[in-house]
C-alpha cells in the first residue's frame, strides 16, 4: 500500500516559476523613466542618458558625464475565469484565481570619461523582478500558489570611439537570481486516485483519515515550497554607426546567463491527512534542493535620427525565450525527489518586440516624447497555463523630460499596456491532480520616474 500510494504522489507537484510579465517573458522592461517614455523605441542608438550603459554600451560614447536614478512602479493583475476540477470531475473550491500587485523597481546609472573618445559605465538594476501569489486557497492552487523570481544586476561598461562613425563597447554582468514557487498537493485526489486504479482497496483512504466527500477542498492539502539563489556571470558587446551627427544605427547583444539555483526545499502536510502521509512514507520535510534557470540572450537593432526639433527612433528586439522549455527540481532527499520527480514543462519559443518612438523639444527645458511597442508572445496556445498565460502585446508610452538646473533634469514616464484575455485548457490531472479551463486575463500599467545629475 506504501509503495502504490507514494507512486501516485511521485507525480503530484511540478514546481513553477512564475511572474507579472508579458510577451517578453519574466523580463522586466521598466529599466529607466526617460526611456518608458518612449516606449523604449531607443534602444542601442538613443543615447538619450546613463541609461545607455545598459541598453547599448557603444553608445556611451555620446552620453556626457551623468548619474542616473530611476523608480518605477508596475501596477499588474491577473485573473482566471474559468472551471477547476480534480480527479472524476469534482470541483477543486476556492477562492477565485486572482493575482494583484503594485512593484517598485529602483535603477541606477552612471557613465563617466576616462579620455578624449573612452567612456566608462556602472549600472545596477533588476530586468527579472515579476512575481504572482493566488494564494494556497484559491482553485489555481495546485498549479501555482505563490511565485517570485528577482534577478539584480551589476554590470561595468567601457566604450571606445574608433572614428568619426564607428564606436564600439562591451560590458561585464553579475546576475544575482533568487527564486521562490509554492504549490499545494492535492493529497485527497492522490488517494482517491489509487483507489480508482485499483492500487487501493475501496475503502483504504477511508480508513486512512481521508474523506472522500472533501475532494476538491483544501482539508487535506499539502504544501510544497522551495527557495534558491545563485550568482552568475555574463557579457554584452555592441557597435554604433553614426551616418551624420542626427542619424545613428545601434547593434547590441546581451549574453545567456545560467544559474543553478541552490537552496530550501519543504513539504508539510495538515494533522488531519496524517494517516495517509505516514503509510505514503511523506513525513513533513525541510532538505536542500537546486533548480536550473538561465536568463536568456538577446540582440536588438537600433535607429536614431534627428530632424531639428523632432527625435525619431525605432528598435527591433529578439529574445531567446527557448531556454525556457522546463523547470525541475533537484534533491537527495526521497521524499523532495519523489515529490517533485516530474518537471513543469513550459517549451518556449523565441519571441521578438519591435517599439517605435518620438520626442519633441518643446523648449529649451521642456521634452515631451511618445511610443508604442509591439511585442509577440514566446508562448504557444497548447503551453499557455494560468500563470504564464500572456499573449502578444501593445503598448503605448508617454513622458517628458524637464531640465530643473544646469546639473538636474527630470524624468517622467508612463506606459499602458491593452489588456489581454487568452485561454487556457490546463490539464494537469496526471501530475497535480488538478485541471483547469478558461480564460485569463492580464492588465499591466507602468509609471516611473527619474533624476538625471550631470557632473
Amino acid at each position: 500500500m506504501k509503495k502504490a500510494l507514494l507512486t501516485a504522489a511521485v507525480t503530484s507537484v511540478g514546481l513553477l516559476i512564475s511572474g507579472q510579465s508579458l510577451a517578453q517573458g519574466y523580463y522586466v522592461d521598466e529599466q529607466s523613466a526617460l526611456r518608458l517614455g518612449d516606449a523604449f523605441s531607443g534602444g542601442s542608438a538613443s543615447a538619450s542618458d546613463a541609461s545607455t550603459v545598459f541598453y547599448g554600451p557603444a553608445a556611451m560614447t555620446l552620453v556626457k558625464d551623468e548619474i542616473v536614478f530611476n523608480i518605477a512602479a508596475i501596477d499588474f493583475s491577473s485573473s482566471f475565469d474559468g472551471s477547476a476540477t480534480t480527479v472524476g470531475g469534482a470541483p477543486i473550491n476556492g477562492k477565485d484565481a486572482e493575482a494583484d500587485s503594485l512593484d517598485a523597481l529602483p535603477s541606477f546609472y552612471m557613465v563617466r570619461e576616462l579620455s578624449d573618445g573612452f567612456k566608462m559605465g556602472v549600472y545596477i538594476n533588476a530586468p527579472y523582478a515579476t512575481g504572482t501569489d493566488f494564494g494556497d486557497d484559491s482553485v489555481a492552487r495546485y498549479q501555482a500558489a505563490e511565485s517570485d523570481i528577482t534577478g539584480i544586476d551589476a554590470g561595468f561598461a567601457l566604450a571606445f570611439r574608433i572614428n568619426d562613425m564607428v564606436s564600439v563597447g562591451g560590458s561585464l554582468i553579475a546576475q544575482y537570481v533568487n527564486a521562490k514557487t509554492a504549490v499545494a498537493i492535492n493529497s485527497t485526489a492522490i488517494c482517491l486516485g489509487a483507489e480508482a486504479a485499483g492500487e487501493l482497496g475501496p475503502y483504504d483512504c477511508a480508513a486512512l483519515g481521508i474523506d472522500a466527500a472533501e475532494l476538491g477542498n483544501t482539508t487535506y492539502d499539502g504544501y510544497f515550497e522551495m527557495e534558491g539563489h545563485n550568482m552568475g556571470y555574463g557579457f554584452a558587446l555592441g557597435t554604433l554607426i553614426e551616418f551624420t551627427p542626427d542619424s545613428r544605427l545601434g547593434i547590441n547583444y546581451r549574453s545567456r546567463i545560467a544559474h543553478q539555483l541552490s537552496g530550501t526545499a519543504e513539504a508539510t502536510f495538515p494533522a488531519a491527512a496524517a494517516g495517509f502521509t505516514s503509510l505514503a512514507g511523506l513525513p513533513d520535510t525541510t532538505a536542500s534542493g537546486k533548480v536550473t534557470l538561465t536568463t536568456p540572450e538577446t540582440a536588438s537593432l537600433s535607429y536614431f535620427h534627428r530632424l531639428g526639433k523632432i527625435a525619431l527612433q525605432a528598435d527591433y528586439s529578439w529574445t531567446k525565450w527557448s531556454r525556457y522549455n522546463k523547470v525541475q527540481v533537484e534533491s537527495n532527499d526521497p521524499v523532495i525527489a519523489a515529490l517533485a520527480a516530474e518537471p513543469q514543462v513550459y517549451n518556449w519559443t523565441e519571441s521578438q518586440r519591435i517599439a517605435l518612438g518620438a520626442s519633441i523639444a518643446v523648449s529649451p527645458t521642456l521634452t515631451l516624447r511618445t511610443g508604442m511597442a509591439f511585442d509577440s508572445t514566446p508562448i504557444e496556445d497548447e503551453n499557455a497555463k494560468v500563470d504564464f498565460a500572456f499573449d502578444d502585446y501593445q503598448a503605448v508610452s508617454l513622458g517628458m523630460s524637464y531640465v530643473m538646473s544646469d546639473d538636474l533634469t527630470l524624468d517622467l514616464g508612463i506606459q499602458h499596456t491593452f489588456s489581454q484575455t487568452r485561454d487556457i485548457e490546463q490539464n494537469d490531472l496526471a501530475t497535480s491532480a488538478a485541471a483547469l479551463q478558461g480564460e485569463v486575463k492580464t492588465q499591466v500599467n507602468s509609471y516611473a520616474a527619474g533624476i538625471r545629475w550631470g557632473f
